[in-house]
């Protein structure tokens, strides 16, 4: 599982609404589906994977969550200086989520698996096993 964590500092997310608009529509109607633009060193070559969970959080609430459909890739588009790589969300797994970080960090830190998830800028990774499933499936509004 994969925490990304949408900054308002980001022209796509001026506002919390604008993260709705973003899930809803704009990633959607994108030329290639699903396609979530990454600004350098964000993620490594094998840092995601297709099929892996992700949680999306903007300043620590959980807006979304879904499920990536590939692995980093290449940007050739003409955003490529501010955007040299990209993965594919899943639009069809993309579900409005609630929560906060804070309680993702305490339900995992129960299962033993400590994280510094609030308080880092990191798009922290989380081993997938059942218990983790569990607690993204929670998440589901």
């Amino acid at each position: 599982m994969r925490i990304i964590k949408l900054s308002p500092k980001d022209v796509d997310f001026p506002n919390r609404e604008s993260v709705d608009e973003y899930f809803n529509n704009k990633l959607r109607g994108r030329d290639v589906a699903g396609k979530f633009l990454l600004t350098k060193g964000r993620i490594s070559a094998n840092g995601i994977t297709a099929g892996e969970t992700i949680i999306f959080s903007y300043e620590t609430e959980i807006t979304h969550i879904a499920k990536a459909s590939s692995g980093r890739r290449e940007n050739f588009d003409l955003d490529r200086e501010s955007y040299p790589y990209y993965f594919l969300v899943d639009v069809n797994t993309i579900v409005p989520a609630k929560g906060y970080l804070y309680a993702v960090e305490s339900s995992l830190a129960e299962l033993g698996i400590i994280k510094n998830i609030v308080r880092t800028q990191g798009w922290p990774l989380i081993p997938d096993t059942p218990k983790v499933a569990e607690i993204w499936h929670s998440l589901k509004v």
